[in-house]
């Protein structure tokens, strides 16, 4: 088992006091994987030094700085070195690679010095996982580059309004159509992925979305740089019995086991960046990863193209959304505020006197009725759609209004699809953008009022 740097541990385990607390602090992580596991919900988390969980890092790298100065070179690849030395999942977010043909080129030197770090660090260089702007590098040049270095591994390409909406300028059009033929050729393996939910919502009304543009390793969670998150799996489906009926106690107790453990977890998991530790108290982000939507509807031989079927696994997504912002607002009374709704506070801003004064109580009532102890609680997927363990059936993407649920999005690996064509492949895609797109839009509308 790879040991952990004390740089980049949250605590030192260099004296005995610090390891017998490691070792309490091991003890209790795995009594809470336990009870999450016997509720029904699978951890997805790393284990490391001494049995402590931790999660993935991502790393954002301005390539043009990097590749030109030799202090920034340094220290970039000091902090993959520390990353990766600890064993953990690295995700390397990659701007500033500049316009054609310059940022081919930039890339693979990139990737070359990942390489040669990810050896240093005795650690499989097709373990990083990279994401870049779309318009940036053509999928199929991109891959190349990452193939030759680094070996096969996860390739995520931020996607935006090039990628998603159709043009009449046929140069927009040209580069339209080359971007999905290619990554359509590279989907075997579903190692070259599009990420397009370029914004994290959160629970709280008070709070502001924020910019992703990082995507979580292992998870493949699209996520603000440096953001710290407890991520857990919740297969709804399981909740189901034979008759097709939802065990809502069951389901209940596991959902708020996800948000009282998770809570519990931020305070055990090591966090190996400062930005890390300081989010995690800011924030304490839950990743709640709701999966088995398309099996529910299976299960209960629902026509996933009618709006009945989209209508029940949306009422089960309400009643579990509601469940778990409640149990987040319970804890929030019973220990304390999330610390972002205290920053938050508009009366920081204003100099002292009655005005000040009374937007600050505003602020407080308004707390006193939104309170909330995390800031985000549910991923949904685009593929939670689709039955698992089965070719995806092209229909199901009539449920992808359901991402109106997601304070986050996970691009992981596609189910088979084989049988797909580019055009199904490329409308699954944009009608999911789509959805995010018009919750952006509100989301936007509601923090102006």
């Amino acid at each position: 088992m790879p040991k952990i740097s004390t740089t980049a541990r949250q605590r030192s385990v260099a004296d005995g006091d610090d390891y017998v607390s490691s070792r309490t602090d091991a003890s209790n992580v795995a009594q809470i994987c336990l009870e999450l596991q016997d509720a029904g919900v699978e951890p997805m988390l790393p284990v490391i030094d001494k049995g402590l969980l931790a999660t993935g890092v991502t790393l954002s790298v301005d390539a043009g700085t990097v590749l030109t100065f030799a202090p920034a070179m340094g220290q970039f690849r000091e902090r993959v070195f520390d990353v990766l030395a600890s064993g953990l999942p690295l995700s390397v977010s990659a701007a500033g690679l500049g316009p054609e043909p310059w940022a081919a080129a930039r890339f693979g030197h990139l990737c070359e010095v990942l390489h040669a770090t990810a050896s240093a660090a005795q650690v499989n260089p097709a373990s990083i996982e990279i994401v870049i702007d779309a318009d940036t590098i053509t999928p199929e040049l991109a891959w190349l580059k990452r193939r030759e270095s680094l070996g096969k591994g996860p390739l995520y390409f931020l996607a935006g309004v090039t990628q998603m909406r159709a043009h009449n300028d046929r140069g927009a059009r040209d580069l339209h159509d080359r971007f999905w033929l290619q990554l359509w050729r590279l989907r075997e393996g579903g190692l070259a992925r599009a990420a397009y939910a370029p914004l994290v919502t959160p629970q709280c009304p008070l709070l502001c979305t924020e910019a992703a543009s990082a995507v979580l390793p292992s998870i493949g969670i699209q996520v603000p740089e440096g953001s710290a998150w407890v991520t857990m799996k919740l297969n709804l489906a399981r909740f189901s019995d034979d008759r097709d009926s939802l065990h809502q106690n069951a389901l209940q107790n596991a959902l708020q086991c996800c948000v009282d453990l998770g809570d519990a977890l931020h305070d055990y998991l090591i966090w190996p960046t400062a930005p890390m530790r300081h989010d995690s108290w800011l924030n304490r982000r839950l990743a709640i990863v709701l999966t088995g939507l398309g099996d529910l509807a299976r299960q209960r031989r629902l026509d996933p193209q009618q709006f009945t079927c989209l209508q029940s696994l949306g009422d089960i997504l309400r009643w579990t959304q509601s469940i778990l912002r409640s149990r987040s607002r319970q804890l929030a009374v019973q220990n304390e505020n999330l610390p972002a709704l205290d920053l938050c506070d508009p009366s920081h801003m204003l100099p002292g006197g009655r005005a000040r004064d009374g937007w600050r109580e505003r602020w407080r009532r308004a707390v006193d009725l939104n309170a909330i102890r995390h800031r985000n609680l549910i991923v949904l997927s685009p593929w939670s759609m689709f039955p698992e363990h089965s070719p995806a059936d092209p229909r199901y993407s009539d449920l992808l209004p359901l991402l109106e649920f997601a304070d986050a999005c996970a691009f992981s690996a596609p189910p088979p699809l084989g049988h797909w064509n580019i055009n199904q492949f490329k409308s699954l895609h944009q009608r999911a953008w789509a959805v995010l797109e018009q919750k952006e839009a509100q989301q936007l509308i509601a923090e102006r009022v």
